[in-house]
């Protein structure tokens, strides 16, 4: 028997679900595609109501980790499952409106497999992600861009309210509904809560793509204040998304191709704090060579100051001016009952720009 012949993931089409849920048809992943390994897309049905069924395949886990116990395999995947459902849950439950909302979830099981039961989060169904929609052209869907990125700088100041860090925010986690017009933050599988302990959180190294990872991580410097460490992260990754959206780069990418070789994340072996001012410099090389690709001087200007504080290299002096000032005391310690990077200012500009925009670039 093949391995997809013996894949309970695999053969759902046909299946009644528990909720009145019909699976109609499976979702091939598309080329290039890196998340759908481990788990097998559907779309369902209930009356006229459309969703997205994600369904774990454990079969996935097996072939990539030969040699490991399975019972350890799905002891270890379960777990991860069921993080990612309760965080879905905490959002639905505190109406997130910019997080991609699950709508059910259960457990199918399928007579005459190895592995008969299959774990599934069903979600609102979406028109793809941002990638999809994305036109790196001067000058182009401009508005729409700032929208978007409003959208996504709500979402993760409503996660930040519940006490979840998102750890994993790229354009393939930007998911499109209403046709495009609204944006959503979506796949909390890597994510992080200070209620509820991840599976992943190992001693505090980087939970999501490292493609995507804030420096400090790269030089294997971890900051001991968890939620200093989780908001900055995620105050970081805002600012590359703002980057991709306008260069098709990230800022990761675009310091490490303006950092002097040496001094690089790959070849450095000393201490964080011996690279902080190359770091800085190829930073500003990076923001120079992300301005050059918004022809408008003004909205340059806006985006890369965004950029500047949401991406600075160094986490100690991350965040808006302002709220670094507050998150001070006055012996230079971190004052631990105010937010360093609380993104309402963020929101509140990329509301005017949104506004500006769509009177400028029409």
């Amino acid at each position: 028997m093949s391995t997809n012949q013996d894949n309970a993931a695999q053969s759902l089409v046909g299946k009644k679900l528990k909720n009145g849920w019909t699976v109609s048809k499976k979702i091939e992943p598309k080329e290039g595609s890196t998340g759908g390994f481990f788990s097998v897309c559907y779309v369902v049905t209930r009356g006229d109501e459309e969703a997205f069924l994600k369904a774990l395949n454990f079969q996935a886990f097996f072939q990539m980790f030969r040699g490991r116990p399975i019972v350890e395999i799905i002891n270890e995947q379960t777990n991860a499952y069921q993080f990612e459902r309760d965080l879905l849950l905490r959002c639905k439950n505190n109406k997130l409106s910019k997080v991609s909302m699950v709508i059910d979830e259960g457990e199918e099981v399928l007579e005459g497999f190895t592995i008969p039961n299959v774990p599934y989060l069903i979600f609102e169904m979406s028109d793809g992600d941002v990638r999809s929609h994305m036109n790196f052209s001067k000058d182009v869907e401009i508005a729409w861009k700032l929208q978007s990125l409003h959208n996504v700088a709500v979402g993760l100041k409503q996660l930040h309210g519940v006490e979840i860090g998102h750890q994993d925010l790229k354009p393939s986690n930007v998911l499109l509904y209403q046709d495009g017009v609204v944006s959503k933050v979506g796949d909390l599988g890597r994510s992080l809560c200070a209620e509820i302990e991840a599976p992943h959180e190992n001693g505090g190294d980087f939970p999501g793509d490292l493609n995507y990872a804030p420096t400090e991580f790269l030089y294997r410097y971890i900051d001991p204040d968890w939620n200093f460490r989780v908001r900055s992260t995620d105050m970081y990754l805002f600012g590359s998304l703002i980057v991709f959206y306008f260069s098709g780069a990230n800022m990761t990418a675009l310091i490490g191709k303006n950092l002097d070789p040496q001094f690089k994340w790959t070849q450095w072996r000393g201490k964080f704090e011996g690279v902080h001012d190359y770091l800085v410099d190829a930073f500003y090389k990076a923001i120079k060579e992300f301005k050059s690709s918004i022809s408008d001087k003004e909205l340059s200007d806006e985006l890369s100051k965004i950029i500047e504080y949401c991406c600075f290299p160094i986490p100690d002096r991350r965040g808006h001016p302002k709220a670094i000032e507050l998150s001070l005391n006055r012996d230079g310690s971190r004052n631990l009952n105010s937010n360093q990077f609380d993104f309402q200012r963020i929101v509140s500009k990329f509301d005017v720009l949104y506004r500006m925009a769509n009177y400028k670039f029409k």
